[in-house]
């Protein structure tokens, strides 16, 4: 192989290696992204869950008999 060619060759291939961690660590970084934003829609689907179930609760409690004021409303 000739002196000429070496050099460019170890900076292609330095080039390509730096290349495939660029392409590695992007395809991961959206990977990370795509779970963050299912979480975010589980979690705001479990919190309005939570509201419903509360709200329901709320309205459908009795008030105890002989207080003068309602039974205190459930919280989150």
């Amino acid at each position: 192989m000739k002196k000429e060619f070496v050099f460019p060759l170890i900076i292609g291939i330095l080039f390509g290696a730096m290349l495939m961690m660029f392409w590695q660590f992007s395809a991961r970084l959206t990977n990370q992204n795509s779970r963050l934003a299912q979480l975010e829609q589980y979690a705001t689907q479990n919190s309005q869950t939570i509201n419903e179930v509360v709200s329901f609760i709320n309205q459908n409690i009795a008030p105890q008999e002989g207080a003068p004021t309602p039974a205190p409303a459930a919280t989150e």
